[in-house]
């Protein structure tokens, strides 16, 4: 298996300060979620740990993760002409084309297509970890009206630290949309 297609690529696609932001609201309530459940003790491959493993090598192993099924499935996409390959896999992999998605796409670069698609997305899956508890019913997709659908990042020239200064429209860099396409579905209408 080849994990990365394309070293330079791998290592740029980490750099814009949109990727930043997607860290900070995506991987590392990935990570405190781990750690709370007990699951950082245990690699991936088994192997157990005395002490939790780090967010360095947490976040590493994600990306080389994300790198690699975006790699594989970007080389199935080229030797199969017309196929349709489908990837099921976490929300997490998907949000704001940080993850798969977008390393797929960079690949790809207008040579396979690419569609995301985010299944009953909560509260919980929108905004960062520790903002929700707030909100009822957070973990519920039956609000879709809470939602928020696109991380907004800020200039590399402003200080985040400063409440005002942060919310002020000119100091947006950008916004990453969260999937392609989302669905909800209220489990109570089904059949």
């Amino acid at each position: 298996m080849l994990y990365l297609h394309n070293r330079k690529g791998f290592g740029d696609f980490a750099k814009p300060l949109s990727y930043r932001s997607y860290v900070s609201y995506v991987i590392e309530p990935s990570y405190n979620l781990h750690q709370e459940l007990g699951l950082l003790k245990t690699t991936i491959s088994g192997q157990k740990l005395t002490e939790d493993m780090t967010f360095r090598n947490f976040f590493s192993g994600r990306i080389l993760w994300d790198e690699a099924m975006a790699g594989n499935a970007f080389e199935w996409c080229m030797n199969n002409p017309g196929g349709v390959i489908v990837g099921l896999v976490g929300a997490d992999h998907v949000k704001y084309e940080k993850g798969i998605t977008g390393r797929f796409q960079r690949l790809a670069r207008d040579q396979c297509n690419s569609v995301s698609v985010l299944l009953n997305p909560t509260l919980i899956d929108t905004r960062p970890s520790g903002s929700v508890s707030s909100y009822a019913n957070a973990a519920s997709s039956s609000y879709p009206d809470q939602i928020t659908l696109q991380l907004r990042y800020l200039k590399d020239d402003v200080d985040s630290s400063i409440q005002d200064v942060r919310s002020l429209p000119s100091s947006t860099g950008g916004v990453l949309s969260l999937a392609d396409y989302i669905v909800i579905s209220n489990s109570r209408n089904l059949a």
